[in-house]
């Protein structure tokens, strides 16, 4: 659960205090004021008794005031039980109503873990946010402006999607977003500064957490790669080498954008070998065949972890290359064969 989350039950607590303690009081007074001005004839017990039934409107009458200024005074406690009723009633109402709105702009927190979470809803922030559930990811959304929270909660259900606002930066925003249990977090406001201090802060609290950072400058990249992130992206880089690829060769450039965006004709799909998958211990060639006939995909390349733990991506290998367990599958298929592939190989896509 994240750090400042506030519970329903909690919150109702803290407001009824208050109440309580008027209550108490209250039924205290009318029970010593009836003793008292009735001429102590019910006996204290009796009078204690009176006082709980008058205050929670019972009124069974088998005990009643007998003298004039014993009435006077129960005329005034049934007088303040109305008031406090009311109260009451009140006091419930409005924590209903906070909770709601809490829970509505996603200030209580979310206790989602092994989720992905997308800082900043810029332009970059709304493509990964639909591509990611476009691909069945479970996120937590911190947009900057509060207004954004209602059109991004239209997106999927609550259980798989959480959403809150406020500076993506902001430590507190980060835990409300459970950031140390998630499994990869996309930092993609649209100013580069806050970017970077986000990446640190994100790193800083979530050590090993998978860090995706969008900048508009290319040269920050290695800047960004020092500082621990994970993969660095340059939407205008790779934009401009989208639009290089269309001046003479513009199936490529369309395919390109197919193959990125999972809700199209196709998809490319990364998939971990452990010793139980398929082809975990197969040739590349062997390898390719054997996807080929069973699922219809593509084996397009491998990706595998180096003496520092990073992946390098091999496109085409030699088809006498060994794959192994921890190794990762590049596959390309249409929707309904990538479904395939995946109920095949029995594992979800990602690393």
């Amino acid at each position: 659960m994240a750090r400042g989350r506030i519970g329903y039950s909690t919150l109702l607590v803290r407001r009824l205090w208050k109440f309580l303690v008027a209550y108490v009081a209250v039924f205290v007074v009318a029970a010593v004021g009836f003793f008292l001005l009735d001429g102590g004839r019910e006996g204290v017990l009796n009078s204690f008794y009176w006082a709980i039934v008058t205050l929670s409107t019972i009124g069974y009458g088998d005990v009643v005031p007998t003298t004039l200024s014993a009435k006077l005074f129960t005329i005034g406690v049934a007088s303040t039980e109305v008031f406090l009723g009311a109260y009451l009633v009140t006091l419930v109402i409005g924590v209903v109503s906070e909770e709601a709105q809490h829970r509505a702009l996603g200030t209580l927190g979310t206790g989602m873990t092994g989720h992905t979470v997308v800082l900043g809803y810029s332009p970059v922030g709304q493509a990964a946010v639909r591509e990611l559930l476009e691909q069945e990811q479970r996120l937590a959304v911190v947009a900057e402006r509060v207004e954004d929270v209602a059109n991004v909660r239209t997106l999927a259900p609550e259980g798989r999607l959480y959403v809150t606002y406020g500076p993506p930066a902001d430590r507190e925003i980060l835990a409300r977003a459970n950031v140390p249990s998630a499994h990869a977090v996309v930092v993609c406001t649209a100013d580069d500064a806050t970017n970077m201090i986000a990446a640190l802060n994100v790193r800083a609290i979530a050590p090993d957490v998978r860090v995706i950072v969008s900048v508009s400058r290319p040269e920050l990249r290695e800047t960004l790669r020092a500082a621990g992130v994970t993969y660095v992206a340059s939407p205008a880089d790779m934009g401009g080498r989208l639009c290089a690829s269309a001046a003479f060769e513009p199936e490529v450039a369309s395919a390109l954008e197919d193959l990125s965006e999972g809700a199209v004709r196709s998809d490319i799909q990364e998939y971990l070998l452990s010793p139980t998958t398929p082809v975990s211990a197969q040739s590349f060639g062997d390898a390719e065949a054997l996807v080929r006939r069973s699922t219809g995909c593509i084996l397009i390349g491998y990706a595998r972890a180096g003496e520092g733990g990073a992946f390098a991506t091999y496109v085409d290998p030699d088809p006498s290359a060994s794959l192994r367990p921890g190794d990762a599958v590049l596959i390309v298929g249409t929707i309904e064969n990538a479904r395939r592939f995946r109920s095949w190989f029995g594992v979800d896509q990602g690393r």
